[in-house]
């Protein structure tokens, strides 16, 4: 059977299933043990048989118009690693490729599942908009600028009845002027009293420094907290310079996606939470894999984060993916 055949039968004809929302079933496309992305991989058998594969492999995840740059590169990332074969033993770079392709499919899965979870939020929005009617006396309360001038308006005029009721009705008018006269004239405070120990201001705090970062997509995966399994998204944050290429970094992202998952499993598998300490030694590991793999781009530092210890401008620019922040690094 010739290279282009094995591709074909393997891979040409795994189509895009949808999932009930609409989306792409991505682990159907990934996972189907017969027209499945990774059953076609594992079914080849030589450096050959494995490029054209993976010619067909990027046709399928990249088909839009506006993909052929992507798919370009993630074709050149291919073979990269098959290249390889004859250094490292086709069986290695078969099972790099698996892992890279393992990456991607968990990512486009948490990119199809957050579009449904958007699509939702702003259709039950739209909903309640719609339901919502207001009556005139709910349109009153729900305007601060008049119910505000409304509550001076009525403080006002219990400030004039008390001083009324308070006001003795048979006293003559003089003795009321009088009486105004005598309140307005009181000792005022001794030059004693006056003087208080002067306030200390406070000295302005210095700026924190912030760091320019590059924040990449969130990668999901499940860890151990307390002892008990549960999803963490972790966010790649990388240092850089003005002269930085941040092209050149997100285009590092499957390499990072595929060390992360990798690393951050072999905690979970060890039965060990995934505490601020376990979160810092996945980031070296990560750190130190990239810049050895990587024979052009070399990362400065490499931060990972919860993503729900994150501000909130932070999360929309790393749901966003590849764009520069400014944050303060403890």
């Amino acid at each position: 059977m010739s290279d282009e055949q094995v591709s074909e039968q393997n891979s040409g004809d795994a189509q895009r299933v949808q999932n009930p929302d609409g989306t792409t079933n991505w682990a159907v496309v990934f996972e189907d043990p017969e027209q499945g992305i990774l059953a076609a991989v594992e079914a080849t058998g030589s450096a050959a048989q494995l490029r054209a594969v993976m010619k067909n492999v990027a046709l399928l995840l990249f088909k839009r118009k506006r993909d052929a740059e992507p798919r370009a590169e993630f074709l050149a990332k291919m073979e990269r690693i098959i290249d390889r074969a004859d250094e490292d033993g086709f069986e290695s770079v078969q099972s790099w490729i698996l892992q890279t392709l393992n990456a991607e499919k968990q990512m486009r899965i948490e990119k199809a599942a957050l579009h449904a979870q958007n699509k939702l939020t702003s259709q039950s929005i739209e909903r309640r908009r719609a339901s919502t009617k207001l009556t005139p006396f709910e349109s009153f309360i729900n305007s601060p600028l008049l119910l505000g001038g409304s509550v001076v308006v009525l403080l006002s005029l219990i400030a004039v009845i008390v001083g009324l009721v308070l006001m003795p009705a048979d006293a003559p008018l003089d003795e009321q002027a009088a009486a105004m006269a005598e309140s307005q004239n009181e000792p005022k405070p001794t030059e004693a009293t006056e003087k208080q120990p002067p306030k200390v201001k406070p000295e302005p705090r210095p700026n924190p420094r912030e760091l320019e970062l590059v924040v990449l997509k969130p990668i999901t995966n499940e860890v151990l907290v307390r002892g008990q399994r549960r999803r963490m998204a972790l966010v790649p944050m990388i240092r850089i310079e003005k002269s930085d290429s941040i092209s050149d970094i997100c285009a590092l992202r499957p390499w990072l996606i595929e060390s992360v998952l990798l690393n951050v499993n072999a905690v979970t598998e060890a039965g060990n939470d995934a505490d601020a300490a376990a979160i810092k030694s996945v980031s070296a590991k990560v750190f130190e894999e990239i810049n050895r793999r990587s024979s052009g781009t070399k990362l400065r530092q490499l931060y990972l984060f919860d993503l729900q210890s994150l501000p909130r401008n932070i999360v929309l620019a790393a749901n966003r993916g590849c764009g520069r922040v400014k944050m303060e690094i403890p």
